[in-house]
């Protein structure tokens, strides 16, 4: 299971994000380890909704999420935990909501790397 899927199955609702805390030690050790993040890194990323607004940025640039999630999964591992952590995520879902993915890209921490992925035509398929 990738992180982004993890991710929003865990957000899909109230109560399953109250049921991944109320995980053992464990069963939340092994989900993180599964997605390749510790269990304090998989609370955090789901407590900020992680991942929304990165597969949407990656669309708009051309490229395709899950494609990238199964050529490069520690790629899209750690550019999720990147988007989680940035402190411009309202802004980056509103230029999104607008069209405005040129804008996101100038204060991306992500850009880089996608730039990178898109040098190596992780392209949509025409």
């Amino acid at each position: 299971m990738g992180l982004i899927t993890t991710i929003t199955h865990w957000r899909s609702g109230r109560k399953e994000g109250r049921e991944l805390i109320s995980l053992d030690t464990d069963e939340l050790g092994a989900l993180a380890r599964d997605v390749g993040l510790s269990s304090d890194q998989l609370i955090r990323l789901t407590a900020r909704g992680a991942g929304g607004e990165l597969p949407r940025l990656l669309q708009a640039v051309g490229l395709v999420p899950e494609r990238i999630a199964r050529t490069h999964p520690d790629v899209m591992r750690d550019m999720s935990i990147v988007c989680s952590g940035c402190v411009s995520a309202r802004r980056c879902r509103r230029d999104l909501d607008r069209g405005w993915a040129p804008v996101v890209q100038r204060y991306c921490p992500n850009t880089e790397t996608i730039k990178a992925l898109q040098a190596e035509r992780c392209h949509v398929v025409s």
